[in-house]
């Protein structure tokens, strides 16, 4: 289909009547221009309306869809119509036109109301007369999206992993009704049930028999859901960590040993630091405790020899005092009543032992005691002491040796990561791990699944061999059998064309997505190009490593989803034209440029309308797609009562 005209008149804003010719042949691009809020959307909108009597865009509340201006116009009983005219080309070379329109009307009390309306379709004149049918074959609604494109709906398609997910795999299943084979599918498995089901009545037996294959089936397929899913999440999984193991490559200089490294010497510092902590503590001690024998050993030895020299002589132990002599000496008498006069024998006696007695005779006890405690402090005294000494420095002066060198390897270990964040590795590494645990776990769920299906398919073995025994009993062949068998072919059939043309269509889905992509982007030199995986999950392959759709900029995204969209249009398997709101958003101009340069060139015989703010349609933006502009169009905003908008034929 080939877009001719737009006709409006009373539709919103557009008083009219206005008119929009679209640029076919080889410079098949129309430009129209307008600032926000002057009714680009609108036109989005009066053609859906036009054809599916709905508004998909930019929602209006309840505002009427007729012209303000001119219901304020209205005299009370007047009326007027709002109608929009689309025409089209179909690929027959007939001109198609689609018309819609809504009177309204000012009633007594001078109030607009929406009064009749009408909707036709006409192929060179002639009315259709089943409108939705042939909507249905030429321009069913599902896919619409595919050729009227919001572009800010297109900015935020990539938003995050869920919702991009199920707007590619959505998109995808729609636009090769897959789901049409799926419910396809589903009814051939209810109508096996209903001929199963009849079977049970013909025989008790086989119809247990009946009732265990469908279990079995069932459980089977359960099963083999199960498995899908796992597998699908085992890959998604293995592709995260790839991401990861790529990020953390990035850094330059791999920081996970590094990391591990600086902990274990870390650790072993703290261990070193306690163990020289203890040992310096026993060394105080030693000191302490023997710093006093240390100080004193000298001294006590030479009392040890001057003792032995006072006992040589005689001084101690000590027989007499010599106070004792001297009072026996002045009194002339001893104690036992002997005459100790001067001159006697007993005196001069007596008084040689008094002058043979040395005064140390009267410390003699002290001393013996001080001898004692001496020898007892000396005997005690550590023998290997300076070797003990010694070593307890030595293990000292070891241990921070060790730790300087530890510090050392540290410090080295932390100019190394002075560029890195270690916060983020760390986290890179342990979503690496719980990717692994989840990996292990699934892996050891899908072993023990696989070993459940063998048993049930050994089950389901044995059943329809006890089937085939009793329908044998019965010595014919049903109709319900051959309709069992026929509808059990067709949903084989049905589930490899599904199979066939999922395959297909992911194929060249990615193929088309990743060429446009690739062109439009402007740092195509960067991007090698898109892969989908079996669940649409999107993978952009660029210098360096592989990245997700949300590690692109805002504009890298929009590009992506503008490679992805118009992919799906070329593979609609209809001849549409595309039209886009507000395209380029707030792109870069280079990325302008290249979406300018490479759109029409891309979309190939398709026509293209874009609907421009002016500062989208920047100078890079027209060098890009100049040769390309067939029609251009300038939307004018006049205040008037509510507003209306005009269009203005630039070429």
């Amino acid at each position: 289909m080939i877009l001719k005209s737009l006709y409006l008149k009373n539709y919103r804003t557009y008083k009219g009547p206005e008119k929009i010719s679209f640029a076919e042949g080889d410079a098949n691009v129309t430009i129209i221009q307008g600032n926000n809020e002057v009714g680009k959307t609108t036109i989005m909108n009066a053609i859906t309306w036009c054809l599916y009597g709905v508004e998909f865009y930019k929602d209006g509340g309840n505002e009427p869809i007729y012209s303000k201006s001119t219901s304020y116009d209205l005299e009370k009983g007047d009326d007027d119509l709002v109608e929009v005219i689309l025409t089209m080309v179909d690929s027959k070379g007939k001109e198609v036109k689609f018309i819609r329109n809504l009177e309204f009307y000012k009633n007594d009390i001078g109030e607009c109301r929406d009064g009749a309306s009408e909707h036709g379709i006409y192929v060179d004149g002639k009315k259709v007369s089943f409108e939705d049918i042939y909507l249905s074959k030429h321009l069913p609604m599902n896919i619409r999206e595919y050729f009227l494109f919001d572009g800010e709906q297109l900015e935020n398609y990539f938003e995050n992993d869920n919702k991009r997910n199920s707007n590619i795999k959505k998109s995808v299943y729609k636009l090769s009704h897959l789901d049409l084979l799926e419910k396809t599918e589903k009814h051939l498995n209810n109508r096996i049930s209903d001929f199963q089901n009849q079977l049970s009545r013909l025989n008790p037996l086989l119809a247990k028999y009946l009732k265990d294959q469908t279990t079995y089936n069932n459980k089977i397929k359960e099963i083999d859901k199960k498995l899908s899913k796992i597998e699908v999440d085992l890959e998604d999984w293995h592709l995260k960590i790839s991401d990861c193991r790529e990020r953390i490559k990035r850094y330059g200089e791999d920081p996970t040993n590094l990391i591990d490294r600086k902990v274990k010497l870390e650790s072993q510092v703290i261990k070193l630091n306690d163990d020289l902590d203890r040992i310096e503590n026993d060394y105080t001690k030693f000191l302490i405790r023997n710093f006093p024998k240390i100080l004193s050993i000298s001294s006590l030895i030479n009392v040890q020899v001057i003792c032995k020299d006072l006992a040589e002589k005689g001084y101690i132990p000590a027989r007499f005092k010599k106070e004792f002599l001297e009072y026996l000496l002045e009194e002339h008498e001893c104690v036992c009543g002997a005459d100790l006069s001067e001159g006697t024998d007993n005196y001069v006696k007596l008084k040689e032992l008094y002058d043979k007695t040395d005064e140390t005779t009267n410390i003699a006890d002290t001393v013996n005691l001080l001898l004692g405690n001496v020898n007892s402090i000396i005997s005690n005294f550590p023998i290997n002491f300076k070797e003990e000494l010694v070593k307890k420095l030595s293990d000292i002066e070891e241990l921070n040796t060790r730790r300087s060198e530890l510090d050392k390897e540290i410090t080295d270990i932390n100019e190394k990561l002075i560029n890195i964040d270690e916060d983020h590795v760390k986290k890179l590494q342990k979503d690496i791990l719980t990717y692994e645990h989840l990996i292990a776990k699934n892996t050891e769920e899908k072993g023990k699944l696989k070993e459940r299906k063998s048993k049930y398919e050994v089950l389901l073995e044995n059943t329809i061999k006890a089937i085939k025994k009793e329908e044998l009993k019965q010595g014919k062949k049903t109709d319900i059998e051959n309709s069992i068998n026929f509808c059990t072919e067709a949903k084989n059939e049905i589930s490899k064309i599904y199979n066939d043309l999922e395959s297909d269509i992911h194929a060249k889905l990615q193929s088309l997505t990743s060429e446009e992509f690739k062109k439009m982007h402007w740092k195509e030199e960067f991007y090698q190009g898109v892969t989908l995986n079996k669940d649409y999950n999107v993978l952009i392959h660029k210098e360096g490593g592989d990245i997700l759709p949300n590690d692109l900029s805002k504009g890298g995204q929009l590009v992506l989803a503008l490679s992805f969209m118009t992919a799906l249009n070329s593979l609609s398997g209809f001849e549409l034209p595309i039209v886009i709101d507000t395209p380029l958003g707030r792109l870069d101009e280079p990325i302008k440029e290249n979406i300018g340069k490479f759109l029409p060139i891309y979309t190939k015989n398709k026509q293209v309308t874009l609907l421009v703010t002016s500062s989208e349609y920047s100078e890079g933006f027209k060098k890009g797609i100049r040769n390309y502009v067939g029609k251009e169009y300038k939307l004018n905003y006049i205040q008037d009562n509510d507003g209306i908008t005009t269009i203005t034929n630039i070429r």
